[in-house]
């Protein structure tokens, strides 16, 4: 991976449910992981009215999901 992918910024888009999915983990496991009451992860995932993650809590998510552009989560040794 090259530096200057570090340099890009993925824009935080409203597919946390999707993304979620992706990754296999339930809402309470979601809110589990990024330290969030159930409640919290259930508002950043609304149709209505979604509470939006912040730029590294979507990153991560991405990553989780095999869907970040640009970076990989490769397993530990």
């Amino acid at each position: 991976m090259s530096h200057k992918h570090l340099l890009h910024i993925v824009p935080v888009q409203a597919d946390v449910r999707d993304l979620r999915i992706a990754t296999g983990m339930t809402q309470s496991h979601a809110a589990e992981r990024f330290d969030l009451s159930l409640r919290v992860w259930q508002m950043k995932e609304s149709l209505t009215k979604p509470s939006p993650l912040s730029q590294g809590e979507y990153e991560f998510l991405l990553l989780l999901a095999g869907k970040h552009p640009y970076m990989r989560l490769t397993p530990g040794a």
